[in-house]
């Protein structure tokens, strides 16, 4: 059972295209929890449409707060074993909950599937899927719409740092590569990132900044706890064999 979590403030325009591209799975969710921060009217009547179409959505009511916040009241409410987080400008590509369930299921001990993360600026609206003539940019980073969760890491991890604006993910991989808990990263891409100008990262907020060294200090305190020496292990050693050739 797949529980799919989307904060929304002020963003609800764009959550037909994010809802679409989960309906469009291959794998079905059984839930879509939409944290309408704010709340707003217009969220409540996208949703409410949505909804009507089919959707397997539920709008959980939430005073203005950041995304980890949001997130947080989500995952107190979320019934699935397998959680996934995407944001309400994003979208996912066709195959990616088949491709990283796929490998969920065939490593039992893995507690995430990641992958990488297309960062575009026109969207075809019919294939919801970056446009032909879309400025592109695949990357290995992290970002929580490229990854599903099993629920049992969440819950020992303790979901997201609600004093972090910014950078909340960056914190919950941290500990969760300080906890020592197997992730593999798929040579596929399971995120559209959409960049736009109203999107939170672009905002001119000198918190980002504070926030992400917030994030390393205090992963680099809990490490002196543990009695764990040096650096972490560079991502890129979680990444999938490559596939050798026929």
């Amino acid at each position: 059972m797949i529980s799919v979590v989307i904060p929304c403030a002020r963003m609800a325009h764009f959550l037909p295209d994010a809802i679409g591209s989960v309906m469009r799975q291959d794998v079905p969710v059984a839930e879509i929890l939409v944290v309408d921060a704010g709340p707003s009217a217009e969220t409540q009547a996208v949703c409410a449409g949505l909804a009507a179409s089919g959707a397997p959505l539920r709008v959980i009511e939430a005073a203005p707060c950041h995304p980890g916040v949001a997130r947080n009241l989500a995952l107190a409410e979320a019934r699935g074993e397998i959680i996934a987080f995407l944001d309400a400008d994003d979208l996912w590509p066709a195959g990616k909950l088949a491709r990283q369930c796929a490998r969920l299921d065939a490593t039992p001990g893995v507690g995430m599937v990641s992958g990488h993360v297309a960062y575009f600026d026109r969207l075809d609206p019919a294939r919801l899927a970056p446009a032909a003539d879309a400025r592109v940019e695949t990357v290995l980073h992290v970002h929580l719409g490229a990854c599903l969760y099993r629920r049992e890491v969440l819950t020992r991890l303790g979901g997201f740092d609600p004093g972090l604006r910014y950078s909340e993910d960056v914190d919950l991989l941290l500990r969760l590569r300080e906890a020592a808990i197997p992730f593999t990263i798929l040579r596929a891409t399971t995120l559209y990132y959409r960049r736009h100008a109203g999107q939170m990262m672009q905002a001119a907020d000198p918190r980002r900044e504070g926030d992400f060294r917030r994030a390393l200090t205090l992963s680099l305190a809990r490490r002196r706890r543990l009695g764990l020496r040096g650096e972490l292990p560079p991502l890129e050693s979680h990444l999938e064999p490559k596939r050798l050739a026929a």
